[in-house]
């Protein structure tokens, strides 16, 4: 994390900003693009997108507008309405003698949410309070931090509580000033523990411990000015992993980043980047391993009279073309900037009132995050030992909340008919202690009401996939469903690939069968195969498109569709592995797992 703040803003910033709080920096995030602090608005324009109106017209090229804009004198964000995915978004920076209180996000006028921030007599954040207000106007918790600062001689220390929006307390960071370093202790990310020195205005990295895998450090090296000349990976703490280096010309306008692989020995991707007066990026191109140029990237900008650009035209040639290759306009953008003078005065907004229901958060959440932590402890120890029931041994009870076993959780229930007879049966999904192929198994279970009781009919772990079967869409359930007296179970899972299950299951012939699977999978710019498979008739339809999508986003797509009869005994419940069973279209070349 590197943060640069003005003179105005370090008194402020000095502890504040370096926590990462984003709440708290989101006002100073501009400053960056700008050569000076009396700016009062900015209206970004874009290159339009498909389907994006035309707004207006500059040199003789068509903007979209992106968003608008204002700042208080010294820089900050005062008001931001821009256009995301076509949605309006405003964001609103309330201040109380010059510390942001409260940041203000309103998306298309039917979503509220807010980000409160609150601190101590020293003027360092204690408190950050996150909620929404819904389009019918329900309170939805989002997040609680708390800061707990102690100081002694020339050592401060912070050490931060962050409860998630499930409530849950992550595990406890500690940041330690004792200036000019700055130590960082993050067990929940990838850096755990990560020191800083101070340069030139900001924290810069210097050492990494652990990064990524235990026993992994980072070195930073700089020169007297501040700049990065390596960034060095030891694995063991002594064995050279991996290296890139940085070299700079005299005024710093050229900078030149060498990348090594091999256990950093060999030189691997090199890129040279080329600035103008302004610090702008002017040129950047990257030369492979093997010699090999990629594309050369030029940027050209028009400035104003205070040296802030105001167009910018982005060009790409490619250098497999020659050197004398024409470069191509892939991007621009255009900025019409207002500077403060004698008739200026920034909008003020009145600040909202702080709810009862936000207002609860202090005390309710860190209450609901220890209960969560006292029954997962619970949960582990029970894992550990085997103390816990592997199904449901209830047979009958008045709820169907009573039949779920302890340290088990009921994640969902369904109501609809699945006999002959004229009641409702019920179905639910729950999430258990045993330990599954990958994370924890997952059990469906079926009952039917017997007068004011229900009675459990049938349990099964087979129906549900375990707990990180989905990669990193993480647990794969999506949802369970009763139609034409069948169930219906439905996953979700994958990464750049993503795949859907639906399995359907029927009673018939005194026991639970596997009738139907519908299979879909693929990702966009690549193809996409579907399977809808009736087990009872044995009709099985194949579906298949690609798409290749080139860089000025135009797709080009080819498919085919064909049905064949496959006819097979039907897979009990009990028996049914979800997603490792094949099917093939011999004539094409081509399985589907279902």
């Amino acid at each position: 994390m590197s943060f640069i703040f003005s003179c105005a803003q370090k008194k402020e910033a000095s502890i504040n900003g370096f926590l990462d709080n984003h709440t708290f920096n989101s006002p100073y995030e501009d400053s960056i693009n700008f050569k000076t602090d009396n700016i009062f608005s900015v209206t970004k324009f874009k290159k339009p997108e498909k389907n994006d109106s035309i707004s207006a017209k500059f040199n003789g090229l068509s903007y979209t507008k992106e968003s608008y804009t204002e700042y208080l004198p010294d820089g900050r964000k005062l008001y931001r309405k821009s256009t995301y995915d076509k949605n309006s978004v405003v964001e609103k920076f309330h201040y109380k003698n010059n510390f942001l209180v409260l940041k203000e996000l309103i998306e298309n006028k039917k979503y509220y949410n807010y980000n409160w921030l609150f601190y101590n007599k020293e003027n360092h954040l204690q408190e950050e309070i996150d909620y929404k207000i819904g389009e019918n106007k329900s309170f939805i918790y989002e997040g609680y931090t708390k800061y707990n600062f102690s100081s002694e001689a020339k050592k401060t220390t912070v050490k931060i509580i962050d409860y998630g929006y499930d409530s849950v307390a992550n595990p406890e960071e500690e940041y330690i000033f004792e200036f000019p370093i700055l130590t960082k202790k993050t067990p929940l990310y990838q850096s755990k523990i990560h020191r800083y020195q101070w340069m030139n205005g900001t924290y810069k990295p210097i050492d990494i411990k652990n990064y990524v895998i235990e026993n992994r450090d980072v070195t930073f090296s700089y020169d007297k000015n501040g700049y990065l000349l390596s960034e060095i990976w030891f694995a063991n703490h002594n064995s050279l992993e991996n290296k890139t280096e940085y070299e700079y010309s005299k005024d710093y306008l050229e900078r030149v980043e060498q990348q090594y692989h091999m256990l950093g020995t060999e030189k691997s991707m090199k890129t040279t980047r080329k600035y103008d007066d302004h610090n702008n990026l002017v040129f950047e191109q990257s030369i492979e391993y093997t010699g090999h140029p990629l594309y050369a990237e030029y940027f050209e900008y028009t400035y104003d009279k205070q040296g802030n650009w105001i167009s910018k035209k982005h060009y790409r040639q490619d250098p497999d073309e020659g050197i004398d290759s024409k470069k191509g306009l892939i991007d621009y953008e255009y900025r019409e900037i207002k500077y403060y003078d004698s008739n200026s005065k920034p909008r003020s907004f009145i600040l909202p009132e702080f709810p009862k229901d936000a207002e609860n958060i202090r005390t309710n959440i860190p209450k609901i995050s220890d209960k969560k932590h006292t029954t997962a402890d619970a949960f582990q120890k029970a894992v550990e030992s085997g103390d816990f029931d592997s199904e449901i041994t209830l047979k009958k009870a008045k709820t169907l909340e009573e039949f779920t076993p302890k340290f088990w959780t009921l994640k969902d229930k369904q109501f609809g008919n699945l006999d002959d007879t004229p009641e409702d049966e019920a179905v639910c999904v729950y999430e258990t202690p045993i330990e599954g192929d990958l994370g924890f198994a997952q059990s469906l279970a079926i009952y039917k009401k017997e007068g004011e009781n229900w009675v459990l009919w049938h349990q099964s772990t087979n129906p549900i996939l375990s707990t990180e079967h989905g990669g990193m869409m993480g647990n794969p359930y999506e949802g369970i469903s009763i139609t034409n007296k069948t169930i219906i179970v439905n996953h979700f899972g994958g990464s750049r690939q993503k795949w859907n299950y639906t399995h359907r299951y029927r009673f018939q012939n005194n026991n639970w069968y596997l009738i139907g699977a519908s299979v879909n999978f693929g990702s966009p710019c690549d193809y996409f195969q579907s399977l809808d498979y009736n087990l009872s008739t044995g009709d099985a339809i194949f579906d298949y498109s690609s798409e290749n999508c080139d860089e000025n986003n135009t797709v080009k797509t080819k498919s085919w569709k064909e049905k064949i009869n496959k006819k097979a005994p039907l897979p009990l419940m009990d028996e049914f592995q979800v997603g490792e069973n094949k099917i093939e279209l011999k004539n094409r070349k081509t399985e589907m797992f279902y």
